[in-house]
């Protein structure tokens, strides 16, 4: 299984520092919901719920040389560009800066909001030990493990931004909807696989989410930016450029 893709790493420290927002976000950091007042602590090590952790930590050990492990390692990459082509197949068209410029800007901005900023308060304040540290074992993304290892594991980040993608692009595209939110879902499924979170970091995550894109709905710049990407998808459409993509149950 090729191992070469970087870490990617979206911030701009300096914003973060003065609670502004930036060229790559919508929100500020003082603007979206503060993740420390909202979440529940993470789980103690003997509570019922970190034994679910543990449990979820080895059933997605053990998939990391199967498709779905590949999947994963690919999910690695949210960058604007990954988070594109990772939804690509769900939204029925293929996203990017070239194919779908709005889109991509609306997304660009958003998993920042989310992933970032929408995390950082509970991360800095529980620093989580990740669970690849905690047991002492490799990744499915080696090269990301060094950062990482020092960064708090709750609530994921990677979550929070690729579920929000996944709530925005359902309001562009909500004949796929179940298909779109399946595939955020996995977002966060696959940190547990590469073994970077928990499955608690992962729930937390999205919960984080709902939040920022709830708030984002009252941000005047994001609303701009989601009508024209909603104008961009219609044209998509009229053009017969979309594919209706069904899901089965679960």
């Amino acid at each position: 299984m090729k191992r070469t893709l970087p870490l990617v790493l979206a911030l701009s420290l300096s914003a973060v520092a003065v609670g502004q927002s930036t060229d790559h976000s919508f929100l500020s950091i003082d603007e979206v919901p503060n993740s420390l007042r909202v979440l529940d602590a993470p789980p103690t090590e003997r509570s019922a719920r970190f034994a679910y952790d543990q449990y979820r930590y080895f059933w997605g050990r053990a998939l990391r040389e199967t498709p779905r492990g590949q999947m994963a390692y690919e999910d690695c990459d949210s960058s604007p560009r990954g988070i594109c082509r990772a939804f690509s197949g769900a939204m029925g068209v293929t996203l990017g800066e070239e194919q779908t410029p709005e889109i991509y800007n609306l997304l660009r901005f958003v998993c920042d909001d989310a992933g970032w900023y929408g995390t950082d308060h509970a991360k800095n304040h529980y620093m989580r030990t990740r669970p690849f540290v905690y047991f002492g074992e490799g990744t499915c993304q080696p090269a990301d493990e060094e950062a990482l290892a020092k960064n708090g594991s709750y609530p994921s980040g990677h979550t929070a931004g690729g579920y929000a993608a996944a709530l925005l692009l359902c309001e562009i595209n909500p004949d796929n909807q179940d298909t779109l939110l399946r595939r955020g879902m996995a977002i966060g499924e696959s940190r547990v696989i590469c073994g970077y979170h928990w499955q608690s970091d992962v729930d937390a995550g999205m919960l984080v989410a709902a939040g920022v894109v709830a708030r984002l709905h009252a941000s005047d710049a994001f609303a701009a930016q989601m009508a024209r990407a909603k104008q961009e998808f219609a044209r998509l459409r009229r053009a017969g450029k979309v594919k209706h993509v069904s899901v089965q149950a679960r």
